[in-house]
């Protein structure tokens, strides 16, 4: 809180102290930090730099807004008449965040104009001698460099590795609520309009979905979570058993819980015929084949009544990312619309998706809806999360042969949970 606001009053500052447990003395803490005034009210008043010249081969991998970057760099005193330099500081490698002002704006500025190998190297007016000297290994030499009136800070950086912005980094910085949210809110009411009382949720991941399910009312009696990371399930698990736990028979009507370590493009006849069978935001994350595959075996093996299958539309990227989804020519330097996540094999528009849903829904007989969350369907680019919710036209089931692929990793049933003491 200090160094955002140097201004705070000390009351503020024990108060905060108090509630972490801190122990605060003020005439020491002011005094030990009695240059941060200077240092902030320098932050505003600093020049951009006249030139910023950049080396080495362009790879093409560059940052973009809430990319991680990680950098060397190099801070010296610089004196223009005879050349020499001092070194106040240096690094081999330092992380932030494009975008949520971690840096000083003209080292954002000059990463952001980078690809990864690349350098850079800039001259900035001086900032108040009190953070120079504070900075300086020799003070001493600094001060003899500060008298001169041709004296200048340098920087030399160079851009080591861009991760790419995570996700939900993204989504959280467009929607709110998060899209996240709103893709369970839209299957909360799936649920409440079809009075399902069994649900599965394909590709569940750490649990989120059936976890946030729990905090909503709904007809649900069994809930199944299926998965191939076994890290991912064990804490879906520790989330989900925690939870249940607490909910009283009034306010869940969940009976039964389990967690299945499996590959959903594998039949399971234990999941056969569930109300409701969901796969938000997974097949993306599996090359185009098995996303085919997994629609195949899910409509044709597993048959639930409702299949509700969320994926990123590519074309919405554009908003997200400042970016274009066509390949630009030679006159044209707008980037081209990168995966929300580098794990995705694949992200398609809203015509690749309607015509994967439609030819599946046509195959096993069932009707077929398209929805969304995030934007609208009739503005451009449409939603950024594209639903595509299928209905089994038929109320029969055939019988299926008992076919196991899946392992239970955890269980849990409410007749095996105590009563509470009154």
């Amino acid at each position: 809180m200090f160094f955002e606001n140097p201004n705070v009053s000390s009351e503020k500052l024990n108060l905060l102290a108090e509630n972490l447990d801190i122990h605060f003395t003020p005439r020491y803490f002011f005094k030990e930090f009695a240059l941060c005034h200077s240092m902030h009210n320098n932050k505003a008043a600093e020049n951009e730099p006249s030139l910023i010249d950049i080396t080495g081969e362009n790879s093409g991998a560059t940052p973009s807004n809430g990319s991680l970057v990680c950098i060397s760099y190099s801070v010296s005193l610089f004196r223009e008449e005879d050349s020499i330099k001092e070194s106040l500081e240096s690094c081999k490698e330092f992380e932030f965040e494009i975008g949520n002002e971690a840096v000083l704006p003209y080292i954002e500025s000059a990463v952001a104009q980078m690809a990864i190998g690349q350098s850079a190297y800039f001259q900035v007016d001086l900032p108040s001698d009190e953070f120079i000297l504070a900075a300086a290994v020799d003070s001493g030499s600094a001060l003899s460099l500060l008298s001169s009136q041709r004296c200048k800070m340098e920087y030399h950086i160079t851009l080591l590795q861009v991760t790419e912005p995570l996700e939900e980094r993204m989504e959280q910085a467009q929607f709110s609520p998060p899209l996240s949210k709103q893709r369970v809110e839209f299957a909360v009411q799936q649920i409440k309009e079809s009075s399902a009382a069994s649900l599965v949720d394909f590709g569940c991941g750490s649990g989120s979905l059936l976890d946030s399910l729990l905090s909503y009312p709904t007809s649900l009696e069994k809930i199944v979570g299926v998965d191939i990371s076994l890290r991912a399930l064990t804490k879906a698990a520790k989330l989900l058993h925690t939870k249940l736990n607490k909910l009283s028979e009034s306010s869940s009507k969940i009976k039964y819980a389990v967690l299945y370590d499996g590959s959903i493009t594998k039949f399971d006849s234990q999941l056969h015929g569930f109300d409701i069978a969901t796969c938000l935001e997974v097949i993306e994350h599996m090359e185009e084949e098995e996303a085919s595959l997994f629609g195949e075996v899910v409509l044709s093996f597993f048959r639930p009544k409702i299949l509700i299958v969320s994926t990123p539309n590519y074309e919405y990227n554009v908003i997200l990312q400042g970016c274009t989804t066509e390949d630009p020519d030679e006159k044209n330097q707008t980037q081209v619309c990168k995966f929300r996540n580098h794990d995705h094999k694949f992200e398609w528009t809203r015509a690749q998706f309607e015509s994967w849903a439609a030819d599946l829904a046509a195959t096993h007989n069932y009707g077929l809806d398209f929805s969304g969350v995030g934007g609208a369907a009739d503005v451009e680019p449409g939603f950024a999360s594209q639903i595509a919710i299928f209905r089994r036209r038929e109320d029969n089931l055939t019988n299926m042969e008992s076919d196991n692929h899946y392992v239970p990793i955890w269980e849990w049933n409410r007749e095996n949970i105590p009563p509470k003491e009154q």
